[in-house]
């Protein structure tokens, strides 16, 4: 691999991939980025953890727990379960989760992979709502060095005791390969506000860091591992968020 043609591309992604991002609701502490690929009859079971710190100094931890599988060659489907912790507390309840995502194209029939994300979720606090609804594209592209993952969404929760508009949110990565099993890259986040009418640019959410992943086969199945600190762009967003994610295919 040449490290200046990969340079060369990752600038280019990323430049595309955060002028997409400003055109979408904020990401939970363990929340990590979706890419769409799934072996046909493989599951995953999935332990996220993640560590929100605040710009007054408060500090939101969350931790997930996951199954999910591709049943056909173009369904993903996963349910989880969250937890969350306010200011190194006892963790408790957070919420449920459904996702399904459908792959609208033939991956590497084009030079973007296309595909639509739904998750339906459920508040452990009703205040919150009793349905949380958040759906948009996914956008993925390979190159001979580069993954790019761009995912859009518009989402809401049913039933607040503070009636919700449709919230624009975004989440994307870049990551290369520097060695068997590793890659390193980076992620972004971002919550715009109402679709139709953006919030301030001092009451937006956006993060960035940079990220690493590591895979290996073990256990009859590969396990893969990330993390990404991630930095909080304007006074509206998070001094710093950490993230972990372990994954395993069985």
């Amino acid at each position: 691999m040449d490290p200046k043609k990969n340079a060369t591309i990752l600038r280019a992604g990323l430049c595309a991939l955060l002028a997409g991002g400003a055109a979408t609701a904020s990401a939970d502490p363990a929340a990590y980025v979706f890419t769409p690929y799934a072996d046909i009859g493989m599951w995953q079971l999935a332990y996220g953890l993640g560590t929100e710190h605040d710009r007054d100094g408060a500090r939101k931890t969350q931790q997930t727990l996951g199954l999910g599988g591709a049943p056909t060659e173009r369904w993903y489907t996963s349910v989880y379960a969250a937890w969350a912790a306010d200011d190194g507390g006892a963790f408790s309840p957070d919420e449920w989760s459904w996702i399904n995502h459908l792959k609208l194209t033939t991956p590497g029939s084009g030079p973007v992979d296309v595909g639509l994300l739904c998750e339906l979720s459920r508040p452990h606090h009703r205040g919150e709502g009793r349905l949380g609804v958040s759906c948009g594209p996914t956008l993925q592209m390979d190159t001979d060095d580069l993954q790019l993952d761009l995912n859009l969404s518009m989402g809401k929760h049913l039933g607040a005791e503070q009636p919700e508009r449709w919230q624009l949110g975004y989440q994307w990565q870049a990551k290369g390969l520097v060695a068997r099993g590793v890659e390193v890259g980076l992620q972004g986040f971002g919550a715009m506000g109402p679709w139709n009418d953006w919030s301030p640019a001092d009451a937006q959410q956006h993060t960035i860091g940079p990220a690493i992943f590591l895979k290996t086969n073990a256990l009859g199945g590969p396990v893969r591992f990330d993390a990404a600190w991630l930095f909080g762009v304007g006074s509206g967003s998070p001094r710093n968020t950490l993230r972990l994610r372990l994954q395993h295919e069985f």
